[in-house]
């Protein structure tokens, strides 16, 4: 059998049509890539080496107990195992983990994989629920207008006093302190570190004992400030950033004045152990955030790397190296960010853990173009194409995401390390990692640059190779894995995630028999999924009965679907049931929202997944939706905070009898 081409021929729109891969974009994707492979065969692999007589491959991925097959004429071999030790046994014998096998003068990586992911007794055996909110939207008595790690940590003691399993967040990468309206957590500049706005600065002026900061955070003018940033209904990231960088520069400086000066000061050695621990990609983080800094001030317009000199486009040019060495304590603030927003989290976790509940952690499909991650991997993240969506219904045109694609090509050239790293990072802290838009670990929507998103083609990538590995660090990490498969599934997609142990995510919205648009019952739900009512791109429920977003006659049908199944699934008693009926033939009102909320939740506790996903906001009936794709200054998509603060929530009712539904299950 051929192997399979790079870059598929043609796919199916949403509405069944087949649509041919047009040949200027087939070349211009394979340009982007910097090579010409047609197939994902060694030889067209080996080109990204350069011209090469090797026997092995790049890597040789295998699951636990199988022998590998080598490459004919590879007789003599010998094994060195990931802990550095050689291997005298059968390789059918090996044990899980990334080894190097060497052949006449050759090497290659030999990652030896689980076959499944990892999956907690409890879900294993049992379901549990998790509590799910966009962690910039908690609004508390003591953050500073934006939720922080403390927020989260309080977050997930009150998950685990109504039973909650797990705390669900949104993505925690590291944004654009430049660029602070850029905030959406989906297009991030940098998903191996995190996001610096949700430190909590008033716990590290406590813990670091600083009088001087403190006295400054009770000053009238910075009261004033902070008053106003606490009660804007809508994340002010500008004025957050602001407040937040000055104070943590503070914090900076006294560090250094006291702690990195005494080289045997604790402090400062935990300080130097992150810091070689984060190597190259850590330090490139810090020295992209300094001289994105720097050219902002000299040019607003220039917030990233595609806008900066031509000389300091390269992580590796000499420019970029003198510039590092003489802004070295303006690098070494950024780095110091990371290591305070690293024991943050870390915190977070373990208060998690104590409460029952583990973090549920969200990776984000991509990385965007002019971020930190892009320029410091140029090699594998590509510059020439973005990652994106093909028409349907709501984008008739196409979505283009503006995130840089990992080149296939490239990943399997490096031994899928940049992928690995990504992996780890994300599952350090959780318990539980959904990967967002998940099919492209089999292919992804590839638009060339300057091209509209319809002119846009699949670029298949190794699947069954990827899947193994993240099978591999879900094991290693303890961490499940949620995958987010809405959308277009290629055939046969999800039956090979859940032969690998990952749960499907499954949303009511679309659970349907679209035969007659009705509702599926909660028995239909697959055990091995994530059940939830919606996402974070779709309407809230209080927003999805009220008419949110919606074409006003399918809701009013959908309405009364709704009202149907949750009845067939005796989810509503009789007279809950006529209220809603009643409400939804008066266009639907939010008064009727706390009847449907617990019916909805108790049908979704009735469904057998091993997982179910309750969202803060359908617990306090939100109406307002926390994105709207598409959408730019129309919405405030992610800037909403919550309508009550984690005070009021704890004295709020509805979460403790949400808590007692889901807990019926």
């Amino acid at each position: 059998m051929n192997p399979p081409e790079l870059i598929e021929p043609s796919y199916l729109s949403y509405w069944g049509e087949r649509i041919e891969t047009r040949e200027e974009t087939r070349r211009a994707l394979l340009d982007a890539m910097g090579n010409d492979p047609v197939t994902l065969s060694e030889p067209a692999l080996s080109g990204v080496e350069g011209k090469r007589d090797k026997r092995l491959p790049p890597v040789i991925v295998i699951r636990q107990g199988a022998t590998p097959q080598l490459p004919p004429g590879v007789e003599r071999w010998s094994l060195e195992l990931e802990g550095g030790e050689e291997f005298g046994g059968e390789l059918a014998e090996l044990p899980l983990g990334y080894h190097r096998l060497h052949s006449c003068g050759d090497s290659c990586a030999l990652i030896v994989t689980p076959p499944q992911c990892y999956l907690p007794p409890s879900m294993r055996s049992g379901r549990i629920w998790a509590l799910s909110t966009q962690l910039y939207a908690l609004r508390s008595e003591g953050n500073w207008g934006i939720g922080d790690f403390s927020d989260l940590a309080q977050f997930a003691r009150l998950a685990g006093r109504a039973g909650a399993s797990a705390v669900g967040l949104n993505p925690l990468h590291a944004l654009h302190p430049s660029n602070p309206a850029a905030a959406s957590p989906y297009s991030p500049s940098s998903r191996l570190f995190f996001n610096v706005l949700y430190i909590d600065v008033a716990k590290v002026a406590k813990e670091r004992d600083s009088a001087e900061i403190q006295a400054e955070l009770v000053h009238p003018e910075f009261l004033t400030r902070l008053e106003a940033l606490r009660r804007a209904p809508f994340v002010d990231y500008s004025g957050v950033t602001k407040l937040k960088l000055a104070a943590l520069e503070r914090v900076h400086e006294i560090f250094r004045a006291r702690r990195v000066r005494r080289s045997n000061e604790r402090r400062a050695r935990a300080f130097r152990r992150f810091v070689r621990a984060g190597g190259t990609a850590l330090e490139r983080l810090a020295i992209y955030e300094a001289m994105a800094e720097f050219f902002y001030e000299r040019d607003p317009a220039a917030y990233g790397w595609q806008q900066w000199p031509a000389d300091y486009r390269s992580p590796h040019s000499p420019a970029v190296a003198q510039f590092a060495q003489e802004h070295r304590e303006r690098v070494e603030f950024y780095l110091h960010l990371q290591w305070i927003a690293r024991g943050q989290l870390s915190a977070a976790a373990q208060t998690a853990r104590a409460a029952g509940t583990r973090l549920y952690c969200d990776l984000a499909v991509g990385v965007e173009h002019n971020g930190a991650d892009a320029w410091a991997n140029q090699d594998v993240l590509l510059e020439g194409a973005s990652l994106g969506a093909p028409p349907d219904p709501l984008n008739r045109d196409g979505q283009n995401w503006g995130l840089a694609p990992f080149s296939p090509i490239a990943l399997r050239a490096r031994a899928y390390r940049p992928f690995i790293d990504l992996l780890r990072a994300n599952m350090r802290y959780a318990g539980i990692l959904r990967i967002d838009h998940v099919m492209a670990l089999r292919r992804a929507f590839w638009i060339p640059r300057g091209a509209p998103a319809s002119q846009g083609a699949y670029v298949r990538y190794p699947f069954d190779e990827m899947l193994a590995i993240v099978a591999l660090e879900s094991v290693r990490n303890r961490c499940a894995v949620v995958g987010e498969d809405l959308g277009t599934v290629p055939e046969g997609f999800r039956e090979r995630m859940e032969d690998a142990g990952a749960l499907s995510s499954r949303v009511l919205y679309f659970q349907r028999d679209w035969k007659d648009a009705s509702f599926l019952a909660p028995c239909r739900y697959p055990r091995l999924a994530a059940a939830s009512i919606g996402t974070h791109d779709l309407p809230t429920l209080a927003g999805w009965w009220t008419g949110d977003r919606g074409d006003r006659e399918d809701r009013a049908r959908d309405r009364n679907l709704l009202v149907d199944a949750l009845e067939r699934a005796g989810a509503v008693d009789a007279a809950a049931s006529a209220r809603l009926r009643d409400d939804a033939a008066h266009g639907g009102t939010l008064s009727a929202c706390g009847d449907l909320a617990q019916a909805t939740h108790r049908f979704l506790a009735k469904t057998p997944s091993a997982m179910a996903v309750v969202a803060i906001e359908d617990v306090l009936n939100e109406p307002e939706s926390v994105n709207v794709p598409g959408t730019f200054d129309e919405h405030p998509n992610w800037q909403r905070k919550r309508s009550l603060t984690l005070e009021e929530i704890d004295d709020d009712s509805r979460l403790w009898q949400t808590g007692r539904v889901m807990e019926r299950r």
